[in-house]
């Protein structure tokens, strides 16, 4: 299952502070995540940015979002989570649909 990620980070937490956390993730066997797939991981000059994952369940988006956060308190302005699904997969669904009240 594919989710889609919209992040903000919080610009008073320091470069040095979100790369002292993501070595703590790394060596704690966090990051990468095990249970996730991580297809696109940008960021904006405004500090903003989205990630693109898939996994089996919300758990584990709540799990890789949790770590962030406890690895580094106040990293994050706002996230938005959601599920997602290609454009193409959603004509498909669409057409189904359409068919369905022809």
């Amino acid at each position: 299952m594919l989710f889609l990620i919209y992040w903000e980070l919080n610009e008073q937490v320091s470069v040095g502070q979100r790369i002292a956390a993501l070595n703590k993730l790394q060596a704690a066997g966090l990051f990468p995540p095990q249970d996730a797939e991580i297809i696109r991981f940008d960021i904006t000059p405004g500090q903003w940015g989205s990630t693109v994952m898939e996994a089996e369940s919300s758990g584990a988006i709540m799990r890789h979002l949790g770590a962030w956060r406890v690895a580094c308190p106040g990293l994050f302005v706002t996230t938005k989570v959601s599920p997602a699904m290609t454009v193409a997969d959603s004509v498909v669904e669409m057409m189904g649909v359409l068919k369905n009240l022809e």
